[in-house]
């Protein structure tokens, strides 16, 4: 079966996709699969063995802008709603891409906003929607598009705060993108999100969660269509290996911290390494600093500290003594699968609540959020981190559940019995 997965966003955004894919693939040699995503990520993605149809917007690229991260480091929801609002504009030319990959393809996993409905009504093939972060209504916890304003006053409240965010996106962003894209195509355009929901729900169209359901549990009030999966991993190339200097400082000393901001950069790259360096120092520990596109740069550092590139999150997490990320999914679910305390320091939406996520689970210490951050805030998160042995004891417990999952082999099954289920169907009729 020819599959395209279409997908925008950073490198983290992207990987779980990736992994997916893979996993497709590897999948007894019945699927083709084609990433439809960035430009930015082709020789990536080609180095796995799947197929790239790349599109002419990138978000990393525009996260790198000095506008976008001016906006990012204010913090001020209206900027950073005209930015969503922009992303959603520019990324116009992507789904034009996304689309022309669509002619060919027998199944089209969509993530976030895009076309999969339309191929669904227009070309008649199946397809799924696949997140990860929740995202279908619900009355077990608030929107994980919140960001920091997150927080629960019962069953209530917490639907509400869905179905408003669905209304935002939907009437600011998603709505005008995807009925202009409806109009191209002779299709009647939708009124709101939740009628094009029930044209997804009447179609049978599946939704995949690609994070743990001890992570998160699925609600309750869920339906039969939303499959939580498990995590979608992307482990290391087949013959990676580390470089002789990481080898070399891991063998040298106890396990050190690992600083990392993924693809988030604010344009203070510098400032925020120094704060890491600092805490390291009051809190006596050693440290791996990732630099690179998450903003934290290479400076004079003491020889207890190691700046890396790109070291594989599935080799280096597990030899960590914690993790201090971002809070995005991927970042999240790699330190979780480590089985070491991560200490998430989120910028904003759906960062903020992973963070919540870690701490209500007992597996990492709060920390403030990256504009609160300071050496002594984040000293005082690694100690908790390094000598918290309950919370150390939780950590490597849910690790092993999570490595004991099979997201990816979940989300395939799934995606394979709704293909067969939907040619029955077409036969019936026929």
């Amino acid at each position: 079966m020819k599959i395209l997965i279409s997908t925008l966003g950073t490198r983290g955004d992207v990987q779980p996709y990736l992994a997916l894919a893979v996993g497709l693939q590897q999948a007894g040699g019945r699927h083709q699969v084609t990433l439809a995503t960035s430009h930015n990520f082709t020789d990536w993605i080609q180095s796995y063995g799947v197929g790239v149809h790349p599109t002419r917007f990138s978000v990393q690229e525009f996260m790198q802008r000095p506008e976008t991260q001016a906006t990012m480091k204010s913090g001020n929801p209206v900027r950073l709603f005209r930015m969503m609002q922009g992303i959603m504009s520019q990324s116009a030319e992507a789904q034009d891409d996304a689309w022309d990959a669509m002619q060919s393809a027998e199944f089209v996993i969509q993530s976030g906003t895009g076309n999969a409905l339309e191929a669904a009504e227009k070309l008649r093939v199946p397809v799924a929607l696949a997140y990860v972060i929740p995202f279908a209504p619900t009355r077990a916890f608030p929107s994980f598009f919140l960001g920091p304003l997150r927080f629960s006053l019962g069953a209530g409240y917490n639907h509400f705060t869905h179905t408003a965010m669905h209304g935002v996106l939907w009437s600011s962003m998603g709505g005008p993108t995807t009925n202009n894209w409806r109009k191209k195509l002779g299709l009647k355009p939708w009124r709101s999100y939740p009628e094009q929901r029930a044209y997804a729900q009447k179609l049978g169209v599946p939704s995949l969660y690609g994070f743990s359901p001890h992570v998160i549990p699925k609600p309750s009030d869920w339906d039969e269509l939303q499959h939580i999966t498990g995590y979608w991993f992307l482990d290391a190339p087949a013959g990676w290996q580390p470089a002789a200097e990481l080898t070399r400082f891991l063998e040298s000393g106890p396990p050190p911290i690992y600083f990392g901001f993924g693809s988030i950069n604010l344009g203070d790259g510098e400032a925020k390494t120094r704060v890491v360096l600092r805490a390291l120092e009051l809190s006596g520990q050693r440290g791996i600093i990732l630099t690179g596109w998450g903003g934290l740069g290479r400076v004079s550092a003491p020889p207890n500290v190691l700046f890396v590139d790109n070291v594989p999150h599935d080799w280096l997490f597990p030899r960590m003594a914690a993790v201090m990320h971002h809070g995005g999914a991927g970042s999240t679910g790699a330190s979780l699968r480590a089985g070491v305390p991560s200490i998430v320091t989120p910028f904003t939406g759906d960062q903020c609540a992973w963070a919540e996520q870690v701490v209500r689970l007992g597996v990492g210490p709060r920390a403030p959020d990256v504009k609160s951050l300071t050496a002594e805030k984040l000293a005082g998160a690694i100690n908790v981190a390094v000598n918290d042995e309950s919370l150390r004891a939780r950590a490597a417990a849910l690790g092993e559940k999570i490595r004991a999952e099979n997201g990816v082999g979940r989300a395939v099954e799934t995606i394979e019995r709704h293909a067969e289920q939907f040619n029955l169907h077409q036969l019936a009729k026929s």
